[in-house]
């Protein structure tokens, strides 16, 4: 037998001539070699995480709209019993089924949600503090927040009260608090997650390229929640359900970093995932354990339902 050697004409071998097992194995090879780079330059893109929240989401909707509206509302309102009173007089419905938080929360929780995932999209790593104006007037969203749980609270305990109380205008209200806490979410997540040198000091949010943008949104939701269609009722309470885990992970997610060791240290977004995963985590922890203790504080004192 001849010595190798690199100049020796090697025998090609025609593809009609490989074995069935060969093909199989080479094909299975270069699908996992291109699975693998596909997804690592996908957990290195900027949309990886939001991208997969959207999938989660769309997957969750769709069981629960297999599962028929009864049971997402018993599913979403259990989920989200700890989070609001869930009064029925100040809930909307869609048709005989009623939104897992009240107006108030639906407000504040999808205002926060619309926010952050708008803030995200236009400007992701502007972390300046907004101009005084707008600093004033998100204030005072969260002052006539105040005001009207104050005088609904007034009408619940017979006092006098300044005007009537209607959902239309805990709705607004809620909104409008909403946004100003998306707004400080924002913030804190693009303050915590990139080094200094990747910030930039643009204004984190805009009186006329986002507010304008925000209040058609949040009043095309408020429409909607309005009127209830009972056919969209399953999305609506999906999303209600996001906007709380999504609200409550952006409030855990410095406190993980911190504990990670990775405060402003993040220079990809694939190093953001494990992070995310754990502040999600958190939030459905938070989410169970406040349920059930409503659940079983009910049980145990016999409370009468809201009305």
């Amino acid at each position: 037998m001849r010595p190798y050697s690199p100049d020796r004409p090697r025998k090609r071998i025609r593809p009609e001539q490989w074995y069935p097992g060969e093909l199989w194995k080479g094909f299975a090879v270069v699908v996992w070699r291109g699975a693998r780079s596909v997804s690592r330059r996908f957990l290195a893109s900027e949309w990886a995480i939001p991208l997969a929240l959207l999938v989660l989401l769309g997957v969750a909707g769709g069981a629960l709209w297999l599962l028929g509206p009864a049971r997402t509302e018993r599913a979403t309102i259990a989920a989200l019993h700890g989070l609001c009173a869930q009064r029925p007089s100040h809930s909307f419905w869609f048709g005989p089924y009623r939104l897992p938080f009240d107006a108030r929360m639906t407000g504040l929780y999808s205002g926060a949600l619309f926010t952050v995932v708008w803030l995200m999209l236009r400007a992701r790593s502007a972390s300046g503090a907004p101009r005084r104006a707008v600093i004033l007037l998100l204030a005072t969203g969260v002052v006539f927040l105040a005001v009207d749980g104050v005088n609904a609270l007034a009408l619940d305990l017979g006092l006098p009260t300044l005007y009537e109380p209607r959902n239309s205008l805990r709705y607004v209200t809620g909104a409008w608090t909403g946004v100003a806490l998306g707004t400080v979410l924002r913030w804190v997540f693009v303050s915590t997650s990139w080094p200094p040198t990747w910030r930039t000091a643009d204004p984190v949010v805009s009186a006329r390229r986002d507010l304008p943008v925000l209040a058609v949104l949040l009043s095309g939701f408020g429409w909607l929640v309005r009127t209830g269609p009972v056919a969209l009722y399953p999305a609506v309470a999906v999303v209600l359900v996001v906007a709380a885990v999504l609200t409550l992970a952006l409030l855990a997610w410095p406190f993980v970093l911190l504990a990670t060791g990775r405060l402003e240290r993040l220079t990809r977004w694939s190093e953001a995932l494990v992070p995310s995963v754990v502040s999600g985590g958190c939030a459905l922890v938070v989410m169970g354990l406040t349920s059930s203790l409503r659940f079983v504080a009910e049980a145990l004192v016999g409370l009468p339902p809201l009305s």
